[in-house]
């Protein structure tokens, strides 16, 4: 729970607990009627501007809506733990540990433009891998490897403990033909320089 929602709460309780203790002295007591304390809140309304309590309405709506949304959002995190002991914790930004995946990843052959996402956990990260592959090769072999090769990455040079590689083929290219050279682009590459006579 946020600070600013944790206060209102307390206020909130605050305001309930003393209104129940009142209210439970006021039935031995009779300190106030309630039926009359009931009628002059009714009248109150009936009597204000409808405007104006629209408006006062309206914000106190926006208020709760806004506690809301601030109580179940949750914050992205942006690092992810490799250790932690009792002398404090060693992280990582996520945006650096998916640019060293992602480069290590580049470097292998008919893997074309690689994206890589890293979910953070408690135990350790999870791995998304999402690329383009070259047709021809076997892609269940292509992917093992890419998946193998970001794991081992991740857990020997980064020291993660890596719960889940995910991998996810974004489409596939036709492989790079080699430009074949005419017979004549032979002869005019090949051919003897006479100039130098």
């Amino acid at each position: 729970m946020h600070i600013f929602n944790k206060i209102i709460v307390v206020i909130l309780l605050l305001f309930l607990a003393v209104a129940s203790i009142v209210s439970i002295v006021n039935i031995f007591v009779g300190l106030y009627d309630i039926a009359d304390i009931a009628d002059r809140v009714v009248a109150y309304f009936v009597q204000a501007n409808q405007f104006i309590l629209a408006l006062v309405l309206f914000l106190i709506l926006a208020v709760c809506l806004v506690l809301l949304v601030l109580e179940f959002y949750r914050k992205k995190k942006k690092t992810a733990s490799i250790s932690r002991d009792q002398s404090g914790e060693t992280t990582i930004t996520l945006k650096t540990v998916s640019n060293q995946i992602k480069e290590r990843v580049s470097k292998m052959e008919n893997v074309i433009d690689p994206k890589v996402k890293i979910v953070p956990k408690n135990d350790g990260i999870i791995i998304n891998i999402f690329s383009e592959l070259v047709k021809g090769d076997n892609v269940t072999q292509k992917t093992e490897d890419i998946r193998r090769t970001a794991t081992d990455y991740a857990v020997d040079e980064l020291g993660f403990k890596v719960l889940k590689t995910n991998y996810t083929a974004t489409g596939f290219q036709a492989p790079k033909q080699e430009k074949k050279e005419t017979p004549a682009e032979k002869q005019s590459t090949h051919a003897p320089d006479d100039s130098s006579e």
